[in-house]
């Protein structure tokens, strides 16, 4: 279990965009997050970042990390050390600089809540996808064509995984937990994040009006090239 920690508002904010090929798309991004997970446990990173948070653009995987200042050129020595030991190429990288992440994500007064949103949601993920890599693909596919398209709480939906599966999330208190659950629900633009972190995109689900069924998403999913399908009869329990 990573430990998750409150993140300064003054912390500088950085990116690497990386890959590792493991032959298909999907397999690159997922076998590339696998690469990465013995990165996140090494003392020095934790040492020296204050979080960070995964997502997948243009086929890469995409790691934005908070870093004091004092710190900024130990944490990206940690990070090209670590890329090149593990032959993980890194394609492009924008140096730690101040940044207000939560511009567009309800402004500079959340900036800090989001930031350790941010955190948290890759913590749980990263720990979700190394559980049950499908089962996490197929919860959050059925959130985004059925639970967020309706508006829908999404306790019921996401809790039994998240307990079963994130020691991060079931070691939370039962406030930190409605405040996380609050957050992916009311927040749909964060909950994205999260969504594209654990299927590699999102979707406009905010172009629908009506819940999709299983067999209409499975369709979808086909459309987009992604890599499962869902059974009929899935339900969201583990």
């Amino acid at each position: 279990m990573l430990r998750v920690k409150k993140i300064p508002k003054k912390d500088l904010f950085g990116i690497f965009f990386v890959i590792k090929s493991f032959g298909t798309t999907w397999d690159s991004y997922y076998g590339t997050i696998d690469a990465l997970r013995p990165l996140f446990e090494l003392k020095d990173f934790k040492k020296n970042i204050s979080g960070f948070y995964i997502n997948r653009i243009d086929g890469l995987v995409r790691i934005s990390y908070f870093v004091s200042e004092e710190n900024k050129q130990r944490a990206i020595s940690i990070f090209k050390n670590f890329f090149k030991v593990n032959t993980i190429s890194e394609v492009k990288i924008q140096r730690p600089t101040k940044t207000i992440v939560a511009e567009q994500y309800g402004g500079e007064e959340l900036e800090e809540r989001f930031r350790d949103f941010l955190a948290l949601e890759t913590q749980i993920g990263l720990e979700l996808t190394k559980a049950d890599l499908l089962h996490v693909k197929r919860l959050f596919a059925t959130y985004c064509w059925q639970v967020r398209i309706a508006s829908s709480p999404v306790k019921k939906h996401f809790e039994p995984t998240f307990n079963k599966y994130s020691q991060s999330y079931f070691s939370l208190t039962n406030t930190e937990k409605k405040r996380f659950l609050r957050e992916l629900e009311e927040r749909p633009n964060w909950a994205h994040m999260m969504v594209n972190f654990i299927l590699g995109l999102d979707f406009k689900t905010y172009l629908f009006r009506k819940p999709k069924s299983i067999s209409e998403i499975n369709t979808i999913l086909k459309q987009c090239n992604l890599d499962f399908q869902i059974p009929l009869d899935w339900k969201p329990m583990p």
